[in-house]
């Protein structure tokens, strides 16, 4: 079992017991499966394949879904792959993926020839989920000091982690050259680099640690270096998290929530104008992802967060559903129910999130889900005449 093997799947249809809509679970809950991270691209521009992980040969690989077909391809092989922060080219002809903290790799997607397009010095490590620009000619990543590093395996850990302040770096490479250079060193956890689409001038990163301890989450930096500015300053209380920008390159989207409450916002901000603003409260959702222009979000309902301290002063209700947010309207839908543990599963703080995201279409949600088993992959179609609710 290798490169090139083929996995034939059973989709396993059903409806949700709610909302009524139809859910297809796409991989077997016997198999630990999941997505890629929620703004990384995972989709054929037509919809028609879908870029996955699974552990059908033991290791979390890559895999490349043909959907009509339900058979699946493997991308890559033996262990090491960072399958959350890996990424389909624009033109559908390639995986970019990190291996073993070590090399950004590309695979041809009809060879399966495998390059090296870079590597990480060996007194750094790679860490986290690197972002392309909008034409996959350069990416934006983060290396972390290896006489710092620690492998982040449980909330525990990524707790101390941010006490022990390491070294990070946020650097970019050219995709055909693997030449790189550093755009900011810190002695500072620094998180999720992202590119601003159709501005390859704008990069946002983060300040990493528990969200209720870091000075400022959201950062922006010109490629160069220069222009270090902070998006928002924190109110009292408050925390921010799971940032991306609009794909259309208009808005940053983020979470918003305060101490002692149990909903959330929604909140934007302008990088032309530096306005913040929020755009509606809703139901405590972790994850927040936009259809192209931003007009359409989906969240996924969380419980209490676990990447803060004060745990006790942010306990909230578990929320179990996917829901949808009509931004002109100011309203959300229930799309169907995630039902996921949010549990750590095999050292992995993520496998179990939903981290949703539109299809192509923008008539469904790809997500992943524990509720029938182990991880696995979900598709829920959105509601016809969805019910719009407000606060």
């Amino acid at each position: 079992m290798a490169k090139g093997m083929r996995v034939k799947l059973h989709y396993e249809v059903s409806r949700d017991a709610d909302t009524g809509v139809e859910v297809t679970r796409l991989t077997p809950p016997e198999v630990t499966c999941h997505r890629n991270y929620f703004y990384q691209k995972c989709f054929f521009n037509d919809g028609s394949h879908l870029l996955f992980a699974g552990a059908f040969d033991g290791h979390w690989n890559y895999y490349l879904l043909d959907l009509k077909k339900a058979e699946a391809i493997q991308l890559t092989e033996g262990a090491g792959d960072n399958t959350f922060g890996g990424f389909l080219s624009p033109d559908d002809t390639s995986l970019y993926y990190v291996k073993n903290d070590r090399t950004l790799r590309e695979v041809d997607l009809t060879t399966l020839a495998e390059r090296e397009v870079y590597r990480v010095a060996d007194e750094w490590v790679g860490y986290g989920t690197w972002v392309a620009n909008s034409d996959c000619t350069k990416l934006v990543g983060i290396e972390i000091a290896k006489s710092d590093w620690t492998p982040l395996n449980d909330w525990q850990i990524f707790h101390d982690f941010f006490h022990k302040g390491p070294r990070c770096r946020l650097l970019r490479v050219d995709l055909k050259t693997g030449e790189s250079a550093t755009i900011l060193e810190e002695k500072k956890w620094l998180g999720h680099p992202i590119y601003r689409p159709f501005d390859d001038n704008t990069v946002a990163f983060c300040h990493e640690g528990p969200h209720d301890l870091v000075d400022a989450r959201m950062w922006l930096v010109n490629e160069d270096g220069s222009n270090v500015r902070k998006v928002k300053d924190h109110a009292e209380g408050e925390s921010c998290t799971h940032e991306f920008w609009v794909p259309d390159g208009s808005a940053l989207i983020y979470v918003s929530y305060l101490k002692g409450q149990q909903g959330r916002s929604i909140s934007r901000y302008n990088p032309e104008s530096g306005i913040n603003e929020v755009v509606m409260p809703m139901p405590a959702c972790s994850h927040l992802m936009s259809n192209v222009n931003g007009t359409l979000l989906v969240g996924d309902g969380s419980g209490t967060p676990v990447d803060v301290k004060d745990t006790g002063g942010y306990t909230i209700n578990n929320d179990p559903y996917l829901y949808g947010f009509d931004v002109a309207k100011r309203g959300w839908f229930r799309i169907a129910r995630h039902d996921t543990s949010w549990a750590t599963v095999e050292q992995s703080r993520q496998v179990t999130h939903p981290h949703p995201s539109f299809t192509p279409d923008e008539k469904a949600v790809l997500f992943s889900s524990d509720k029938d088993g182990k991880p696995a992959l979900y598709i829920a179609k959105l509601p016809e005449q969805p019910e719009l609710l407000r606060a």
